[in-house]
């Protein structure tokens, strides 16, 4: 009943020594040897206790473990060297790393695994999958120290992984550079998940100098929107993921990112809008212009709308002629003024100007 029960080793274990210590009673002294020997079968590591059991029993104890283990180590190094002739270098370093301790007879073993070692890793290296070319190569190395082939072909492994890890990090910061930080957030990724990944140490670089680009940008998201920057402002979500595919890129970053709502422009009066003027041009008049403003004085009433950093921007001229309401449409666009201001920050006003043309 216990026999294909693999959660009751504890109940096995003490029906054979029953068996065993009966069949010692009866002096069956090999069938006893059966039944101690599936003991350690079960658990190599079982112990009977000297103070509750006799010599004899202890006696063929140990003669039952001996032949057990020897048994288990022949079939250790037969697996082992079943795994080397098959080419499974993995599997025979698993097998005799684990029982080396315990087993003679599997260091001899080692040379061969080594030489497997480093050709799976020339093969490896051959196909361009250098991460796990070196780590076959450092298996074979540790092995056999004086592999020389073998460490040739780890310095030289150590090399392209270099030049690989120097190539990917340039290529990311020209995503940096271009301000394309969803290319490089995705291209981060893929790197990191690759079978060649780069080293800990390169990708915590990427996300140092990610985290400071990010920065940046969100740092210039709310400068613009303090003061009202329309055109940076429609530019930098496009540079930036909705949501980062890690958070220590900077998810607390992002939540510095404050939403900013956009502000109507203000009316003003021409005397505000004039007393901050900082530059004003005269609007060129032709000839005859100039004979048409020397009979009377012109009034064109010029409505603008100054922005939030002092351009000016005509909506509409009233009062003269086309061809003069064209001229000083022309001149009042390249005036430029002081911001205006109020408790939120700089804003966009609409003014109606009066351009008064004298004789």
């Amino acid at each position: 009943m216990l026999k294909p029960r693999t959660d009751r080793n504890a109940d096995k274990i003490n029906v054979k020594l029953q068996l065993a210590l009966a069949h010692i009673g009866l002096n069956e002294a090999p069938l006893a040897k059966t039944s101690l020997r599936e003991i350690y079968a079960i658990d190599p590591d079982y112990r009977l206790d000297s103070q509750q059991f006799p010599p004899k029993v202890m006696a063929l104890a140990d003669e039952a473990k001996a032949e057990q283990g020897e048994a288990r180590c022949q079939g250790v190094r037969a697996d082992s060297k079943k795994a080397l002739d098959s080419g499974n270098a993995v599997a025979a370093s698993n097998l005799i790393q684990s029982m080396k301790s315990k087993c003679t007879g599997l260091d001899v073993m080692e040379p061969e695994l080594a030489d497997l070692f480093y050709k799976s890793g020339v093969d490896a290296y051959k196909a361009g999958q250098f991460s796990d070319a070196l780590e076959k190569f450092r298996s074979a190395l540790k092995l056999a120290p004086k592999h020389e082939l073998a460490a040739q072909y780890y310095e030289l492994t150590q090399g392209k992984l270099q030049v690989n890890a120097d190539r990917v990090l340039l290529d990311w910061r020209k995503n940096l550079e271009t301000h394309d930080l969803r290319q490089a957030a995705t291209r981060y990724v893929q790197m990191k998940s690759a079978k060649d990944a780069p080293s800990p140490q390169i990708l915590e670089q990427m996300r140092t100098e990610y985290r400071s680009a990010l920065g940046s940008l969100i740092d210039l998201w709310n400068r613009s929107c303090a003061t009202g920057d329309a055109a940076t402002m429609e530019s930098i979500p496009q540079q930036i993921p909705e949501h980062l595919p890690e958070p220590s890129l900077g998810d607390d970053l992002m939540a510095q990112m404050k939403p900013c709502a956009k502000k109507g422009c203000m009316t003003i009066t021409t005397q505000l809008a004039l007393a901050r003027l900082k530059l004003q041009i005269n609007p060129t008049l032709t000839p005859a212009l100039q004979d048409l403003a020397k009979r009377a004085p012109v009034t064109v009433h010029v409505k603008s709308r100054i922005d939030e950093i002092g351009n000016v921007t005509v909506t509409e001229t009233q009062g003269g002629s086309a061809m003069l309401n064209e001229a000083i449409r022309t001149a009042v666009e390249k005036w430029k003024f002081a911001p205006i201001m109020d408790d939120r920050g700089p804003r966009c006003a609409d003014v109606d100007i009066p351009v008064v043309i004298k004789p």
